[in-house]
């Protein structure tokens, strides 16, 4: 069995499929591009609480600010590698328990978090948790730190995959759902509507319906490890 995945998986994953018997067809469908935002943010701004998303939003804002800006600020992370990445860098981040916008809305209304939020995010992203924050009253200072472009050296390995076939999709963000329509066309299109399509998330979920295709599940962890569990549970050897 082949199971198609949009970005890179460690040895250690690729370990755990292959003893199920799941072979892992890895390709980075998208990349991230760094954007301009002000050094001086955080000083100017001087949040209580600094929000990210994602560990692109760790690696492309910490390129320009140092650590020692934030010291005295209390940091959000969604997801595990997002915080491992901010603990790498030696700050402990509160963590929500489920990975997404709504989960992060339920982590600042449990600890009722009030103040200045500032929120490290791509040019494209869900506004849910700001008209949330400024609903609640707090001040809001938004950095886009960067976009989400389309892999497209990607195209050609894509192609010879698809050509192969897989039984197993498994998308990550609505963008690696985008930019495999793109980079596999009409091909890719025809194989995604006899494959079980797996997404990271409800968001993801809703992008991938929008235009037609049906998720087969959704894992119950929001993360790549939470998709390998669900594979090897539904898909693997019996």
């Amino acid at each position: 069995m082949r199971a198609f995945f949009p970005s890179k998986l460690s040895r250690e994953q690729i370990t755990i499929l292959n003893k199920q018997g799941i072979t892992p067809v890895t390709i980075p469908l998208i990349k991230t591009v760094s954007l301009p935002f002000p050094a001086e943010i955080v000083e100017i701004f001087r949040p209580d609480f600094i929000v990210f998303s994602s560990k692109n939003g760790v690696k492309h804002f910490f390129s320009r600010i140092s650590v020692d800006h934030i010291q005295n600020t209390k940091v959000i992370a969604v997801g595990k590698s997002t915080a491992k990445l901010l603990k790498d860098r030696g700050i402990e981040p509160l963590i929500p328990e489920s990975f997404s916008g709504e989960g992060l809305i339920e982590l600042i209304k449990k600890n009722k978090l009030k103040g200045k939020f500032l929120l490290i995010k791509p040019k494209k992203a869900r506004n849910l948790l700001p008209e949330f924050l400024k609903k609640e009253g707090n001040i809001v200072q938004e950095v886009i730190a960067y976009e989400t472009v389309t892999n497209t050296e990607a195209a050609d390995e894509m192609a010879r995959e698809v050509a192969k076939g897989f039984e197993i999709a498994t998308f990550t963000s609505p963008s690696t759902f985008k930019s495999f329509l793109k980079l596999s066309g009409e091909k890719g299109k025809q194989l995604l509507r006899k494959t079980k399509i797996i997404p990271i998330g409800h968001v993801t979920a809703e992008a991938i319906q929008k235009t037609g295709f049906k998720v087969w599940k959704l894992p119950q962890e929001y993360t790549l490890n939470g998709i390998i569990k669900l594979i090897i549970e539904y898909g693997g050897k019996r």
